[in-house]
């Protein structure tokens, strides 16, 4: 393969590739995300189970349980978002009254 082709716009497919995974499973201001690392290991998983079932048997198995597992590995980043929409972003002030 020429050295060229190796190049996209300045820089490795593989650095972009990473690049973008890192962006992925980063919140906004670039810090890490656990949700969304569970989130992406789960489907992950799933894509697996189901593949090895479908080399098993020869045939698509019903997904209702693997739609419930891919359900509860997005709770963890639903409950992150839920989280943070209800503490908001900090603008609002509670006062003392007595």
């Amino acid at each position: 393969m020429p050295r060229s082709w190796q190049r996209i716009y300045g820089g490795t497919v593989r650095d972009k590739i990473l690049k973008f995974l890192r962006s992925t499973f980063s919140e906004a201001d670039g810090s890490a995300s656990a949700s969304r690392v569970l989130a992406g290991s789960t489907i992950l998983a799933t894509l697996g189970w189901v593949t090895y079932l479908v080399l098993q048997n020869h045939a698509l198995p019903d997904l209702g349980g693997a739609s419930m597992f891919v359900t509860s590995g997005f709770s963890g980043y639903a409950v992150n978002k839920i989280s943070v929409a209800v503490k908001g972003s900090g603008d609002v002030k509670v006062t003392d009254q007595k």
